[in-house]
């Protein structure tokens, strides 16, 4: 794949704060360009992970988006005048896993869509899978939203407000999902992030492989004789355990690249 460098006039409205493996994006001029981290993203970008991939975008207004692997994002508009300020700040994710995380504009200047579903956000945080085409799970981990059908010629709308609660939207409905918050979880939980742990080199995925602990022979000592036969205890064997990466999405914890950039032209 060809890479080019973003053409003059590209408006930056971000950075990519981490970047897992393979990350690739679309700008509005049709140029196809690979993200690393430390890159700027712009308006109007779309930006897609392989597989096994992922990346972490922070916008101007600090709207966090995890994006997962087999995923592509676009973004829509970006309208930011300052905090509490009103504004319009849409993405729309095409296909797979996100965690979307709220700035500090005016909560009314969100709106998320996916092929089946529009949300409104109200100072939220939001495990969002776009499974395919036709179905999309939302749920609720902080704040509150409304989720309403996108295609369907009247609009149905449930309310989350309690964190947990998941809604399952097809093209035409929208209902509770009660298995919706475990199957969400754990796609979303699963995203590698390294801004969380340690850091590889920019561009380049943390080794996030769990080191393996070879198993330990452990033989005790036999008690002391003290007449009669007797018999020692059999040697036992320990079990070594595979170590788990910690993998998190706490905001503060993402620091910049330090790689080579995408930034605008002159």
């Amino acid at each position: 794949m060809a890479v080019a460098a973003p053409a003059q006039g590209e408006e930056s409205i971000g950075g990519a704060k981490t970047v897992v493996n393979l990350v690739t994006g679309d700008l509005a001029t049709g140029d196809k360009i690979n993200v690393v981290q430390g890159d700027e993203v712009f308006k109007d970008e779309g930006v897609r992970t392989d597989a096994n991939s992922s990346a972490r975008l922070v916008l101007r207004d600090n709207t966090n988006l995890l994006l997962g692997p087999s995923s592509s994002i676009k973004l829509d508009r970006f309208v930011y005048s300052g905090p509490s300020q009103p504004g319009a700040i849409a993405v729309n994710l095409v296909k797979g896993a996100l965690r979307f995380a709220t700035g500090d504009a005016d909560k009314k200047a969100y709106v998320i869509s996916t092929p089946t579903a529009a949300l409104g956000v109200r100072g939220t945080v939001l495990k969002i899978v776009a499974a395919s085409p036709s179905k999309t799970f939302v749920v609720l981990d902080e704040g509150g939203a409304l989720v309403c059908t996108r295609g369907a010629a009247k609009k149905h709308c449930l309310p989350l407000t309690e964190p947990g609660q998941g809604v399952v939207v097809t093209a035409t409905e929208i209902k509770w999902d009660s298995h919706a918050n475990a199957t969400v979880s754990a796609i979303i939980d699963a995203i590698p992030d390294p801004s969380s742990g340690p850091s590889g080199p920019t561009g380049q995925h943390a080794d996030l492989t769990p080191a393996i602990v070879p198993p330990t022979i452990v033989t005790p000592k036999p008690p002391p004789h003290k007449g009669g036969d007797g018999c020692g205890g059999d040697g036992g064997e320990g079990e070594g355990s595979r170590s788990t990466p910690s993998i998190g999405f706490s905001a503060a914890n993402s620091g910049p690249g330090t790689g080579h950039g995408r930034g605008r032209g002159g």
